[in-house]
């Protein structure tokens, strides 16, 4: 069984955002676990909302969406 499309945007956006801010923490200096642990925060509390809008978006420009039963997996 595929993942819904929602899931990937959602792990891709939290992803990205927590990355990002544990590098720019790392790069001050910032080097204590309260730094890994704000990053995931902030991960999970911008990403998950950006990944569901993401996956709507798509949804709902995509003229072919969903797709047929023969062309899933």
């Amino acid at each position: 069984m595929s993942a819904p499309l929602r899931t990937f945007m959602v792990l891709i956006w939290v992803s990205s955002i927590a990355g990002a801010a544990i590098v720019a923490f790392l790069s001050i200096g910032w080097i204590t676990w309260t730094a890994f642990a704000t990053a995931g925060a902030a991960g999970l509390l911008l990403g998950a909302p950006a990944g569901i809008w993401t996956a709507r978006a798509v949804k709902r420009e995509d003229p072919n969406w969903p797709p047929k039963r023969s062309d899933r997996l």
